[in-house]
């Protein structure tokens, strides 16, 4: 399956508006692009246990389904295309302040 890892500013244009929503139904293929992500596009986090506590509505035309690492704060987010009921692209997101280290960077 053909990936997207999306650009700082492609997935700021899939961002406006975000309401988080509880009825979200994932896409067919969703796991199925999670799994074919290149390992590379994790860096050091771990999401391989799928572990999805928020989704975001962006008004009709995007969902950003964040699958949590092991650190708070990061997370691999999956954005769906609602108009076409595809994947869009991924991109790992980082809230943390910047400077912020996690544990295996600091050994």
């Amino acid at each position: 399956m053909q990936t997207r890892l999306l650009t700082p500013e492609e997935f700021k244009a899939t961002h406006f508006s975000p309401a988080r929503v509880e009825d979200s139904t994932p896409t067919p293929d969703f796991w199925i692009y999670v799994q074919a992500i290149p390992a590379e596009h994790f860096g050091i986090f771990d999401c391989r246990e799928g572990q999805v506590t928020h989704v975001y509505r962006m008004g009709n035309e995007f969902e950003h389904v964040l699958i949590n690492s092991q650190y708070q704060g990061v997370a691999m987010v999956i954005v769906v295309d609602l108009g076409s009921k595809s994947v869009h692209g991924h991109y790992l997101l980082d809230v943390n302040p910047p400077g912020t280290q996690t544990s295996e960077e600091n050994t």
